[in-house]
């Protein structure tokens, strides 16, 4: 019986020591798109959706023509409580380099995992013409995030680039709230 009782101990020792649980979930409030290219897009769609407290993002891509030149300038700014606007990053890069390489920058290596994780086929250059790019049920997995991310506010902004030409802008406004991770726990 006492091996039992220690060999129980050890395991809920163990599972709390490399699980340790997130107090914060990523909720996306809106996504829009604008300045969609329809020389460059036969299709380009994205539908937010929230069930029990998480988000969740579909998107569809379709090109009218094979794109092998696709550049980003993509940006991040976080607001917590009572604090001026911080901008996490604000760059521009090639987009066909981005989807095929381990990326220094954590957020963007959390990014480019959830991308593959979600979508139908491999965002990989050259994007094919006639072919649908799609990503279901996305979301963010906190466990991806360091153990700890201040709450706050966040405003994405992703810009497309076709052949030198802004061929579509993506805004995405969400926040950071607190997450209670005991299950035992009693909201009131």
């Amino acid at each position: 019986m006492r091996f039992w009782i220690r060999l129980i101990w050890q395991f809920l020792i163990f599972k709390f020591v490399i699980s340790e649980g997130r107090n914060f979930r990523v909720i996306f409030d809106n996504i829009s798109i604008s300045n969609v290219d329809p020389e460059v897009f036969e299709k380009f769609d994205c539908q937010l959706y929230q069930i029990n407290n998480r988000s969740f993002v579909d998107t569809s891509h379709i090109f009218k023509e094979t794109v092998t030149d696709l550049k980003v300038h993509a940006a991040l700014d976080f607001w917590k409580a009572k604090s001026p606007k911080m901008t996490l990053y604000d760059l521009e890069f090639d987009g066909c380099h981005f989807l095929q390489n381990v990326h220094k920058n954590r957020l963007f290596n959390i990014y480019a995992k959830t991308l593959k994780k979600y979508s139908n086929i491999s965002f990989k250059c050259p994007f094919q013409a006639n072919v649908l790019y799609a990503v279901r049920n996305m979301t963010m997995n906190e466990q991806d995030f360091p153990s700890f991310v201040p709450l706050g506010k966040f405003r994405s902004l992703i810009e497309y680039s076709v052949n030198q030409k802004l061929s579509s802008r993506v805004f995405v406004n969400g926040k950071i709230i607190s997450y209670s991770t005991d299950p035992f726990k009693i909201s009131k």
